[in-house]
């Protein structure tokens, strides 16, 4: 049995609190219709939902035209959606044409800045499967993962590996139905959090991530008998508009049972059960094992986590705690987190007046070619992945 790691929920400062995928999974095809005051109304086949991620601040909304008319142009830069503190809100579902074109530049600068590698969940474009909610769009997910993360594991790393193959499974288990999931053992598969409850193959993809995971908690914390997949997902939804990233903190065994430390993080700008957040950044780590067959897909995978102080916070029962007396270590963001998406756009916008030209490769962002994220696109359509192999049998993962 592998020990459990106590879970560490970490906050920013008030001062930076505006600024900023899950274990648990984020999208569904059958949630209920949400309010006008939340949910950013636009045509559907303008939306592509992603499961790290969610809806729009109910503090920040966007223009009207924008709102009530997707075709439209999106808003210049200096009227886009933006926090309280100023920065711009990068919203996962239902992002408009400008959020999506900064996304993409911003994602290539910090991609040739820092080397950062566009996360791989798998071939996408693989017109086989029968997606829940249409083809998921990972571009905001990934922007947020980019700009929040602590850790940079180099391309054929076993920490890279396992993070690839979580963020996999996490997207299979929010946008396909379980007879096509590629990375578990649909024979054996099986879940448990907190040495609780252990879920099947029949029921674990039914009452989904965010039930299971929460399982171990008391009926008054949390009661998974009485909160479904869409239930569970949409509370989550409402909290985090700008996502709820996840990484991989260091591995310590590899197959059969690979053992890890992860850490999540979101910024509570949304509503949970009644309780507003003010904008703080949550950070929640742990431990996983995962146990592997023969042909690398997982058989059984435990998670060791806090969720009561989690639940305590997007509650209003406790307060963030910065973590340095509990949980499991991490750095700042590389990147300088949200905190940095305002320079960085600014030094885009200033360099785009500078320099309009493009080269034959891509379009230029402060001096660097987008050709990165370009070929990163095409190697992952044409191939389905993003060159992962897995460091243990030199195969494809």
């Amino acid at each position: 049995t592998a020990p459990s790691m106590n879970s560490g929920i970490q906050s920013s400062s008030p001062a930076s609190a505006d600024d900023g995928d899950t274990v648990g999974s984020e999208a569904y095809d059958t949630l209920a219709p949400l309010p006008e005051d939340i949910l950013l109304r636009r045509d559907e086949s303008d939306i592509d939902e992603v499961d790290e991620e969610l809806l729009i601040n109910p503090s920040n909304k966007c223009s009207a035209a924008a709102s009530n008319n997707s075709n439209n142009d999106a808003p210049p830069i200096d009227t886009r959606r933006t926090s309280h503190s100023g920065r711009p809100i990068f919203p996962v579902r239902h992002p408009t044409k400008e959020d999506m074109s900064q996304a993409k530049k911003l994602l290539s600068y910090l991609q040739n800045k820092h080397g950062f590698v566009i996360p791989d969940r798998g071939n996408l474009d693989d017109q086989s499967v029968l997606w829940k909610e249409g083809r998921p769009d990972y571009t905001i997910a990934d922007l947020h993962y980019f700009l929040g993360k602590t850790t940079n594991h180099p391309p054929g790393s076993v920490e890279l590996y396992v993070e690839n193959f979580i963020k996999t499974w996490e997207m299979e288990a929010t946008h396909k139905e379980f007879y096509q999931w590629n990375t578990v053992d649909q024979c054996a598969y099986e879940v448990c959090s907190n040495g609780g409850k252990v879920f099947d193959s029949q029921e674990a993809p039914w009452v989904g991530n965010y039930n299971w995971l929460l399982s171990s908690c008391e009926p008054d914390i949390w009661d998974s008998t009485k909160e479904t997949f869409e239930s569970s997902h949409g509370k989550f939804r409402y909290a985090f508009p700008e996502g709820f990233p996840f990484e991989v903190l260091q591995v310590f065994s590899g197959p059969p049972n690979v053992s890890f430390t992860w850490r999540h993080w979101a910024v509570f700008s949304g509503e949970f059960e009644g309780n507003q957040g003010t904008g703080e950044t949550i950070n929640m780590t742990g431990f996983g094992v995962v146990t592997l067959n023969d042909d690398l897909k997982a058989k059984r995978i435990d998670i060791y986590f806090d969720p009561t102080s989690f639940l305590d916070v997007l509650r209003g029962k406790a307060q963030c705690r910065d973590g340095t007396d509990r949980g499991v270590a991490f750095g700042d963001p590389i990147a300088g987190g949200l905190d940095a998406v305002a320079s960085m756009m600014a030094a885009i916008e200033l360099d785009d007046d500078d320099d309009e030209d493009s080269d034959e490769d891509g379009t230029k962002v402060k001096g660097i070619s987008t050709s990165g994220l370009a070929a990163d696109e095409s190697k992952s359509a044409a191939t389905g992945r993003s060159g992962s192999r897995c460091p243990f049998s030199g195969t494809s993962m």
